[in-house]
């Protein structure tokens, strides 16, 4: 079963169930590729998100960027199972809504991230 929701500025997030997971997608109106969030794993309430730290950590804070709309708005999941090529992560959806900061770029629709820096998380780690 695929969901589709669509922000103001025209960017999609993409959700396909198939009963056990639920695979969630981004699209932004002006690229042609389809980003990968995460994959809900139902049964267990947990969101797993595969990373590369060359591309992905925002240097400025030595941090992870997440969807605040994904992370805020989810009824399927509680936990954040993070994970690149040096760590893993067991992370509460709460903990980063409560101490994840947003920088000043992107800030509307599904583009908008809330940001945590490895150091917070750290005592996150599996």
């Amino acid at each position: 079963m695929n969901n589709i929701v669509k922000d103001e500025n025209g960017n999609m997030l993409l959700a396909y169930n198939d009963g056990k997971s639920i695979l969630i997608s981004l699209k932004l109106r002006e690229e042609t590729r389809y980003r990968d969030l995460g994959t809900i794993d139902i049964s267990n309430r947990i969101i797993k998100m595969v990373r590369d730290s060359k591309k992905h950590i925002m240097r400025k804070i030595s941090g992870y960027g997440f969807n605040h709309k994904l992370l805020f708005d989810a009824k399927t999941f509680d936990k954040i199972n993070l994970k690149d090529e040096n760590s893993t992560w067991s992370i509460p959806k709460s903990y980063i809504l409560e101490n994840g900061s947003f920088l000043h770029f992107k800030e509307q629709g599904f583009e908008r991230q809330i940001f945590i820096s490895l150091k917070e998380i750290e005592k996150f780690k599996v």
